[in-house]
């Protein structure tokens, strides 16, 4: 009786290990064979996205291909990776039902390996060769049972990794985005310090070699400074004493880009007893100040997350010397605080986070400048933005205007209300002049003759060579090419006797030495039409413009024009 018994669990257990198996195998073979295959498929996918995204933060890093190729190929991975994560989110509930599965199926395979043995399936038949039978049964279906339960763990394993592997991707990209933003934004921002320059060049001095156009970036590279103040006020540098004579050299009026709220005219403005409000009306034309205060504002900053906009990221910024409030610049420093704030949250608008070096605004860390009186302007215009129909505006400023600021178009080629031109003047002459401002880029030589130090001054047989070059390219820009600085190590251009030979064979008197040099402002910040060079009784005479373009090209050292306005200092 006990024996019977025994024998009819045992076949029960089986049968209902099989019948499950049986269901199992029907219901869901072809959708585990099919999403196997998927599962692969996306797999794969998600490697060519982890290649894209490795070859996308190198040309990032390295700037080898342009902002508007790098922008394309981050949206292209995105959209595929958006597509690979949304077929894995449409499986997850099969995957949930498979893990159910497995765990049935284990639980139901420890059973029979638990409780039957292949002596007891043999025993349990009527004669040997049913007992062969039935022992290859159940040998074969516990093998089954077992594979399906590998096969349903393998597959549930590649969809993890391959939902672990899309989550990290996510992550890349993203960051990869805000590195793009940056890179975007620095471009946009810095346009006049290397780019624009060279831009500018470019449109008075056609058929540049690639490798001209790099050294006149490396020109502008080896002098440029922090485009604006800073933290601490920078240091003026006297003119050195000339090893020659006669010698000259070309003064630039402001620096770098002039757009914006001039810094040192602002505080000149202050200390001639004008507001904030007053100052940033001259500097922000056609735009509203308004805004209420709000300190539980957040504002999302690159390497510090989210945190609070007035009493730790404004309070940490490094854009103007907090030492200008006990001079006389209070008033400047709350213009500087309105326009720090209009700006970043101008920027986190379009770029989601703000960066925290100069490609933005310089922030020096979370409170970084409590207790000075940087952080009582910040109180003390707390809320307060600038704004163009109804949004804040990206309120621009540099160092030093020279006397005169510049539209955004003249600079960058895209026009803004808020950024005009304006003569920044007061009756003693330009705000951020020797009476007001002060700036030690107000009127400042750039470069040196050598490549490093500070001797921007020049013979008058180089400067003759300007002009020569000047005359020669205007004859055709096809000897451009050949106007490379002839001191150059890596790839001169032509002599300064070649240049004059040409223009002799061409019919054209070269100056052999500059006796005099004239130039001329116009009433909006720059040097006209009258840049003249004279040799007795033979002149040239070139706009500034393309005296300028040619002189940032074919300058000794690391000579160069930095803005539309300048002229000549002689010792």
């Amino acid at each position: 009786m006990l024996y019977a018994m025994k024998k009819f669990l045992i076949s029960l257990l089986i049968l209902s290990a099989f019948y499950l198996l049986l269901n199992f195998v029907r219901a869901e073979e072809c959708d585990l064979d099919c999403v196997s295959l998927q599962l692969t498929e996306e797999q794969q996918k998600l490697v060519d996205l982890e290649a894209r995204k490795n070859a996308l933060a190198r040309q990032i890093s390295s700037s080898s291909a342009t902002l508007a190729q790098i922008s394309a190929e981050l949206s292209s991975a995105e959209a595929d990776l958006a597509a690979v994560s949304a077929e894995l989110t449409a499986r997850e509930a099969l995957l949930a039902q498979w893990e159910g599965q497995r765990n049935l199926l284990i639980r139901q395979a420890y059973k029979i390996k638990s409780t039957t043995f292949p002596l007891e399936v043999a025993l349990g038949s009527e004669d040997f060769i049913t007992a062969a039978k039935n022992l290859q049964s159940f040998e074969k279906g516990l093998d089954n049972l077992l594979a399906k339960i590998t096969s349903l763990v393998g597959e549930i394993n590649v969809f993890r990794e391959n939902k672990a592997k899309a989550e990290q991707l996510r992550n890349d990209l993203a960051s990869l985005r805000t590195q793009y933003q940056t890179a975007l934004s620095s471009a946009q921002r810095n346009f006049s310090s290397t780019s624009s320059q060279l831009a500018t060049t470019q449109s008075s001095l056609k058929n540049l070699t690639a490798r001209q156009e790099q050294l006149i970036l490396e020109k502008f590279a080896a002098t440029s400074q922090s485009e604006t103040v800073g933290d601490k006020e920078p240091v003026s540098t006297s003119l050195p004493t000339p090893g020659f004579s006669p010698a000259f050299a070309f003064a630039t009026y402001g620096y770098p880009h002039r757009v914006g709220m001039n810094q040192y005219g602002a505080y000149g403005r202050a200390k001639d007893g004008q507001s904030y409000s007053t100052i940033l009306a001259a500097y922000y034309q056609n735009t509203t100040l308004e805004g209420s205060c709000d300190k539980t504002r957040r504002i999302n900053v690159q390497g510090y997350g989210e945190i609070l906009l007035e009493d730790e990221y404004l309070t940490g910024i490094g854009e103007m010397p907090a030492s200008w409030g006990s001079s006389g610049g209070m008033e400047a420093l709350k213009a500087q605080a309105v326009a720090a704030r209009s700006y970043a949250l101008d920027y986190v608008a379009r770029a989601g986070s703000i960066c925290t070096t100069q490609s933005c605004q310089v922030f020096l860390g979370s409170g970084a400048k409590n207790g000075t009186l940087w952080q009582q302007a910040v109180n003390d215009t707390c809320g307060q933005v600038l704004t163009y129909g109804g949004a804040p505006i990206a309120a621009w400023y540099a160092s030093t205007a020279g006397g005169y600021t510049l539209s955004s178009q003249e600079v960058w080629g895209s026009s803004r209300a808020w950024a005009q031109r304006l003569k920044d003047f007061g009756p003693s002459g330009a705000y951020d002049g020797p009476n007001y401002g002060n700036s030690p880029w107000y009127h400042k030589a750039w470069g040196s003759r050598t490549g490093s130090g500070y001797d921007p001054w020049m013979t008058e047989v180089e400067v003759a060579d300007i002009f020569n070059s000047a005359r020669l390219s205007a004859y055709s820009s096809s000897y451009n090419q050949y106007l490379s600085p002839p001191y150059n190590t890596s790839s001169p251009g032509w002599s300064i006797d070649q240049v004059k030979e040409e223009l002799r064979r061409l019919g054209i008197i070269p100056l052999e030495k500059v006796t005099a040099v004239v130039t001329t402002f116009a009433n909006d910040g720059f040097t006209t039409a009258s840049v003249y060079g004279c040799d007795g009784g033979t002149c040239l005479n070139f706009s500034g413009k393309d005296f300028r373009a040619m002189f940032n090209l074919r300058s000794i050292g690391s000579l160069v024009i930095w803005t539309t306005l300048f002229d000549l200092i002689r010792p």
